[in-house]
């Protein structure tokens, strides 16, 4: 069965940019809230690769500001992969982000 896992790590890097819908929560600093984060990394996945996987879970939110990043897990089916995702800009509400898998599958 074909795995999107192969694909990615394959490639290693996914993508150039993603860009996401940013929000305000509270303060002036704008931020890419956790689901549209999540929903963005499959959504690129899936246009660069034709497969989604099954999952992708991110701790939190994330300042869109440039050089932060989180660390999120890639699942598809048994398999979990480690990801960093990080901001690279941020302009009139959009926020640009590179995605990084990692080359191996989680210990566990």
């Amino acid at each position: 069965m074909f795995s999107i896992v192969r694909t990615i790590v394959a490639a290693v890097f996914i993508g150039a940019a993603l860009t996401g819908c940013t929000v305000k929560v509270g303060t002036t600093d704008p931020i890419v809230d956790k689901t549209n984060l999540e929903q963005s990394i499959s959504d690129q996945l899936q246009k660069s690769y034709g497969q989604r996987p099954d999952a992708i879970e991110c701790p939190g939110s994330i300042k869109a500001a440039p050089g932060q990043s989180a660390r999120c897990v890639l699942s598809d089916g048994a398999a979990k992969y480690g990801l960093t995702v990080t901001i690279t800009s941020y302009d009139k509400g959009k926020t640009s982000y590179n995605v990084q898998v990692d080359d191996h599958p989680m210990a566990g």
